[in-house]
């Protein structure tokens, strides 16, 4: 019978021997310099990538809000009225794109009430933000262990044995194990005889 594979010692396939291996990163260094590029290609036609978020919000809320303004009603005999029929539609909109645009850049633009009295408690801090976040997570870490033993094991403590049967219910399992034996028939009929 032929051995399959090559022999000991022999050479099949494989880079040739004096190839110098690749650096690693060649494609990321390649394709990050092609980004590089686009960007300062970019950059140059004046294109805004570089701007925040907040940015873009306050630009998105202004252009929202102008659009509104365009489609708010005129007054007649002192009552509100719109030239068209869709015109109180889009001011409510336009209305609402520009709110929630504002309120989504009100977190950058002024702080929490929280965030500023916690801050300004100076000494009466509490420890817990004083602490080392790490000693926080391993003691939180600690107490839900014990909390998970201690939950086992009153489960455990919970846990009654089953009751042994009685002698007449073993009696009464053995005769219709019994019974079953002697009319089981191994022949469904379905494959033909039992062989």
């Amino acid at each position: 019978m032929p051995r399959g594979g090559s022999k000991p010692g022999e050479r099949r396939g494989g880079r040739k021997p004096g190839t110098p291996n690749k650096p690693k990163g060649e494609r990321a260094v390649i394709a990050l310099e092609r980004a590089e590029f686009e960007v300062r290609v970019l950059l140059l036609a004046g294109d805004k990538i570089t701007s925040l978020g907040k940015d873009r919000l306050a630009e998105l809320d202004q252009w929202a809000y102008g659009m509104a303004q365009k489609f708010a009603p005129k007054e007649k005999d002192g009552r509100p009225y719109w030239d068209n029929d869709g015109d109180e539609l889009r001011l409510m909109r336009f209305l609402a794109f520009s709110a929630k645009c504002a309120s989504a850049r009100a977190q950058f633009e002024s702080p929490r009430y929280a965030a500023i009295a916690l801050a300004n408690q100076g000494e009466k801090t509490p420890d817990i933000y004083k602490r080392d976040p790490r000693k926080v997570l391993e003691e939180m870490v600690a107490r839900w262990i014990a909390a998970d033993e201690a939950e086992r094991a009153e489960k455990a403590l919970d846990e009654t044995p089953a009751a042994e049967p009685t002698k007449d219910q073993v009696e009464y399992a053995r005769e219709i194990a019994e019974e079953e034996r002697k009319t089981w028939n191994p022949d469904d009929g379905i494959d033909g005889e039992l062989a």
